[in-house]
């Protein structure tokens, strides 16, 4: 039974952060230690980094 009860609440919670995505992306991107942090971790990653630059830089 417990069982169950975690896989209802998993699907519930689920399908709310599914319905609800960008505006939680947008509220945890104003967050301006955390945005940036993401922007190194992204740009430590060769392949995205060199597309990157090889797009500004076009």
């Amino acid at each position: 039974m417990n069982k169950l009860a975690y896989s209802i609440l998993v699907l519930i919670v689920g399908g709310i952060v599914y319905r609800y995505r960008y505006p939680i992306v947008n509220a945890v991107l104003h967050i301006r230690p955390l945005q940036k942090w993401l922007v190194r971790s992204v740009m430590n990653v060769p392949f995205v980094r060199n597309t990157i630059i090889s797009q500004v830089f076009r």
